[in-house]
Formats: structure tokens, C-alpha cells, sequence
């Protein structure tokens, strides 16, 4: 009986796969860059014929939960049309699966301190995104409904699109390690929109610091991500950093 050995692609194939996984990740990611400011423009511009220009907590509210809304969608598209192995085991979490939510949670905020301390001792000023710029004409009802935001969509959504098909889909092509890394740098230039928006100035240390603690939390999320082969894990660890923080603001209001 003959056996036959399953072939490998050449060098100039493989380069060439990985190049395409390249472009379908900067694809993606620039389709829920162009998602989000549509929609935010696009609402902008219903509020103003309906007499509501210029309220910013509407943009906010409506708006950023369309935009939210718009990753589901990009991702759901592109998994019917190019599958992508995502790890979401719909059980009761272990008790290991509840360290690594406890441990991711302490090890974000760690983080997040760490370049903030470091981002002030270099003389960085703080960057207004745009939840900050929302909630300054209503920061109880903004940050209210954020933090039951944060759980149920905007943690879901964000961890189904970069790490479930951003980061699996690269993850065939470059491995775990690579692929964490270049999805953590895709999701905190996704963030970029916000601060444009929140009226930050783009090129100030201010942002490049924000960035830098969102990618560092990327890479958080990812590596969690890789380690559980759980999404609903860092769906999870993902949605609780963002409502634990706007919650110790919310105190700041009440």
C-alpha cells in the first residue's frame, strides 16, 4: 500500500498566504474603523435635521452603540464567508477560567497604572476620549448605562471581532505569538476614532500613552485568549475592566 506524504506549501506560497492574512486583518480592521465614523457621522447628521445637533450624549449613546453594534456584523459576515476557528464553549466557567478572570482584571489595572505613572513622569497630559467628552453634559446617565454597557455589548462585540476573528485568522498563518501582537496593535489604533472624536489632539504623548495602555491590554486579552481557548473568558475579563473603571467614575458623580 502506498502512502503518500501531505505536501507542504513552498516558501513563495507561504510567504504569499501570509501576506493575504495581512491585508484581511488590516481589511477588517479598517472596515470597523470606516463602520464606526459612518455611523457616528452618520447619526450626526440625523440628529441635526431632527433638531438635535450638537448633543453630544445622543451621539454617544446611540451612535457608539450602532458603531458597537457594526463589529457583530463585520464579523459575522466574514466568518460566513471565510470560517475561523473560534474557541466559545458554551458551559459554566471552571475554576480555573475564574482565576484567569480574576488574574486578568488585576493584571490589566496593574498594567494600565504602570503606564500612566509612566506616561506622567514623562510630562504626558491626559487624553479625552469620546465617553469623556459624552458624559461632561450628563455624566450620570453616561456612565450609567456605559457601565451596563461595557458587559453586555461592548466587551462581547469587541472580543468577537479582534480576538475571536482578527486573532484566529491570523493565527493560522503566523502562530499565536505574532498574531497577538499584531491584533493588539490593530485594536488600540481602532481607538484612534475616539479620541478624534472626544477632541484630543492626535499627535500629543497624551494619546500615544492612551494607545499604549489599550495595546498592552490587548495583549492581556490575547494572551488569555490563547491560554483558555475561551472568548467568553475575555469577554468576561474585558467587559468588567471597562464597568469596574467607569464605575470608580460614576462614585466621582454620585
Amino acid at each position: 500500500m502506498k502512502t503518500t506524504i501531505a505536501s507542504r506549501p513552498s516558501p513563495s506560497a507561504a510567504t504569499r498566504i501570509q501576506v493575504r492574512t495581512v491585508l484581511v486583518a488590516i481589511g477588517l480592521l479598517g472596515a470597523a474603523a470606516l463602520s464606526t465614523q459612518g455611523i457616528i457621522e452618520g447619526f450626526k447628521l440625523l440628529q441635526t435635521a431632527f433638531g438635535y445637533g450638537g448633543n453630544l450624549t445622543l451621539t454617544y449613546l446611540v451612535g457608539g452603540a450602532l458603531a458597537t453594534v457594526s463589529y457583530i456584523v463585520i464579523a459575522v459576515v466574514y466568518l460566513r464567508y471565510r470560517p475561523v476557528v473560534i474557541h466559545a464553549p458554551l458551559r459554566r466557567s471552571t475554576l480555573r477560567e475564574v482565576g484567569w478572570i480574576v488574574g486578568g482584571i488585576v493584571l490589566a489595572f496593574g498594567t494600565a497604572i504602570v503606564v500612566e505613572v509612566i506616561g506622567a513622569l514623562l510630562g504626558a497630559e491626559g487624553a479625552t476620549n469620546f465617553a469623556t467628552a459624552a458624559a461632561v453634559e450628563n455624566p450620570i446617565l453616561v456612565y450609567g448605562l456605559l457601565l451596563v454597557g461595557n458587559l453586555l455589548l461592548i466587551g462581547p462585540a469587541e472580543e468577537l471581532l479582534f480576538r475571536g476573528v482578527i486573532q484566529g485568522r491570523l493565527r493560522e498563518s503566523f502562530g499565536p505569538a505574532l498574531a497577538i501582537g499584531i491584533t493588539s496593535l490593530g485594536f488600540a489604533l481602532s481607538h484612534v476614532p475616539s479620541y478624534w472624536i472626544g477632541g484630543s489632539d492626535l499627535l500629543t504623548s497624551g494619546v500615544f500613552f492612551a494607545l499604549l495602555g489599550i495595546a498592552a491590554g490587548g495583549i492581556i486579552l490575547g494572551g488569555i485568549y490563547e491560554r483558555t481557548k475561551n472568548l467568553i473568558v475575555v469577554a468576561l475579563i474585558h467587559g468588567l475592566i471597562n464597568a469596574i473603571a467607569v464605575g470608580l467614575t460614576l462614585v466621582m458623580y454620585l
